[in-house]
């Protein structure tokens, strides 16, 4: 499959994704806790493929995000560029000989998307205490996200080398 295709094919599963995020995934809350499904998306993309392809699939799974909420339009498409840009350093041959790679990028990627998004709305004068945020919301979804990220992993170093794509 060829780079083209391969996005091509991306762009509507992306959008899917987003639905599935936004209608299934508050149903797998644990609290007010859930898992950010896209985050996980972006941060898998970037360290099979490479930073530079996952900063394109960020901003597209973005901007499906940004369609389906009512936050601000591109705020989610830029903390999941940041994500991709972050978790690109664990890129593929790091990626496939240690376990804490896609842990450690998991919970930086979930760290970065959370804390740009709070800065965003900060920005924006929507004002959330950042204690709060950070010990109810943040820090769960670090650890849901994490939990998760350990689940796949066996998964995905089973998959085939990859070439960057981007």
């Amino acid at each position: 499959m060829n780079r083209a295709s391969l996005y091509f094919f991306m762009v509507p599963l992306l959008g899917v994704v987003a639905i599935l995020q936004s209608v299934v995934v508050p149903r797998l809350a644990i609290g007010h806790v859930r898992p950010d499904v896209m985050v996980l998306v972006v941060v898998i993309w970037a360290l099979l493929f490479g930073g530079s392809g996952a900063l394109l699939i960020g901003f597209v799974a973005g901007l499906w995000m940004d369609l389906l909420s009512g936050g601000p339009m591109g705020g989610n498409a830029l903390a999941l560029m940041a994500v991709a840009l972050v978790a690109g350093i664990g890129y593929n041959r790091f990626f496939r000989s240690n376990l804490l790679v896609p842990v450690a990028s998991i919970v930086l990627g979930t760290l970065v998307y959370s804390y740009f998004y709070w800065a965003l709305l900060a920005l924006l004068d929507h004002r959330l205490p950042l204690l709060h945020t950070t010990t109810r919301l943040i820090l769960p979804a670090v650890v849901y996200n994490g939990a998760i990220m350990l689940l796949l992993t066996p998964l995905l170093n089973r998959l085939p080398e990859q070439q960057e794509v981007g």
